[in-house]
């Protein structure tokens, strides 16, 4: 069931994320646009320790009975293809919110203004805070099709690092004309791009919350100050 043992990988790497923001937050770290990147980062990091302990833990199960598999009948060369084949074909990660409160980088002085950020990086944006809102959501979007991606082509990514893995071991030294590849290299070729795009989403959704409610520290924060300013309104 590999896209449930991704699922649960993704999991653990989403919560490492989320405790990173957090822990930066918490550092003094208020800029959504930049806490956001830096902990998925890491958390990727996490993600490919993660598939580097599942690896290990399939080497110790005896059931799994690598060495009597037919090796004579496998053809390394059409499944790397069709791998391959999936890495292509991207679509299109997680929410790490943050939480508590509290910091000095980039905090904003005032949550009054036209919504440009408070620490001036960023030029000021001829929309609306709700085209913001709009696009901060959008940008999430994105991130979760990039992570469900990954769940999808599970099968394919477990597969191939864990042939490669078997050829590391010299498990498959049967295999004629078998070529020995380090399973990291297969693992990162499919998903590091799934990774960049969570990464800039989140970047893009951290600009455009940041813009439209400046005093915000963190997306749930932002929802909630925009709530309150959309009743103010009314």
């Amino acid at each position: 069931m590999p896209r449930i043992h991704v699922t649960v990988i993704l999991t653990l790497t989403a919560l490492a994320g989320f405790l990173t923001s957090v822990v930066l937050l918490h550092s003094g770290m208020s800029w959504m646009w930049l806490r956001y990147p830096l902990a998925i980062s890491l958390a990727y990091g996490v993600f490919l320790l993660l598939l580097w302990l599942w690896l290990r833990l399939q080497r110790g199960i005896p059931d799994i009975e690598l060495v009597d598999i037919h090796l004579g009948d496998l053809d390394l060369s059409s499944y790397t293809s069709t791998s391959s084949g999936h890495s292509t074909n991207f679509g299109g990660g997680g929410n790490f919110s943050g939480g508590g409160a509290g910091g000095s980088w980039g905090r904003s002085t005032s949550a009054s203004g036209s919504g440009s950020s408070s620490h001036g990086f960023f030029p000021d944006l001829d929309l609306e805070e709700g085209w913001l809102i709009v696009l901060a959501i959008l940008a999430l979007l994105g991130a979760l099709i990039a992570t469900l991606y990954v769940v999808y082509i599970a099968p394919a990514l477990l597969a191939e690092i864990l042939v490669d893995g078997a050829l590391v071991a010299g498990l498959y030294k049967r295999v004629k004309h078998s070529r020995e590849r380090h399973w990291l290299r297969g693992a990162v070729r499919q998903t590091v791009l799934p990774a960049v795009l969570v990464i800039l989403f989140f970047t893009v959704a951290g600009v455009a919350l940041q813009k439209a409610v400046p005093g915000a520290q963190t997306m749930v924060q932002a929802w909630q100050m925009h709530q309150r300013h959309s009743d103010t309104n009314e």
